[in-house]
């Protein structure tokens, strides 16, 4: 049983939030709830006042309606309105989420399109500029001025000619040792 030794463990942290819009977005949903419970206890309070003032003197007549009704009527549509525009307001939260996602995500997936086909061109300013599609320009970048370097080296082994002189041979030595080099390890 192989042991691996503690100092090559993986120490890498992954964060897979946006903390400023997700903070924005939390801030937002909070503050919002608590204005739409404070405005649904103070339509409760009032309805159910005016439900209470309309039977406060009727308790000596037989024939009235009972007040639970109109209690249990007047809660369940504050709360129904409650749940509804929570709905809501989190249906449209998760569109804000999706948009911004969205649009990290779509530049990201084009370079990726770019790797796949093996285009390492120069890309073009990305318009919403975020730590994953920085990151994925930046390897592209070395990758390109690898590549670069890689069709550098087998030109000079065109332009070598004949092998038969020993220092041709020295020179094509060293180009394929660069050129080996420069291929991933694989």
């Amino acid at each position: 049983m192989n042991a691996m030794p503690k100092s090559n463990l993986i120490k890498r942290r992954i964060v897979y939030v946006d903390d400023k819009v997700q903070k924005g977005l939390l801030i937002a949903l909070v503050t919002l709830e608590v204005l739409l419970i404070a405005g649904t206890l103070w339509m409760l309070y009032l309805q159910m006042g005016k439900v209470v003032d309309a039977n406060l003197y009727r308790v000596h007549f037989s024939d009235t309606p009972d007040i639970y009704p109109l209690l249990l009527k007047t809660a369940l549509v504050g709360v129904i309105g409650l749940i509804a525009i929570n709905v809501l307001v989190l249906w449209i939260a998760g569109r804000v989420w999706i948009r911004h996602v969205d649009s990290i995500v779509k530049p990201f997936r084009e370079l990726v399109r770019k790797v796949e086909v093996l285009d390492f061109s120069e890309d073009a300013a990305i318009v919403i500029p975020h730590k994953v599609v920085d990151l994925a320009l930046a390897w592209r970048h070395t990758k390109r001025q690898r590549l670069l370097k890689l069709r550098m080296e087998i030109a000079k082994l065109d332009e070598l000619g004949d092998l038969s002189d020993v220092e041709a041979q020295r020179r094509a030595r060293a180009a394929l040792e660069a050129i080996r080099e420069l291929l991933p390890n694989w």
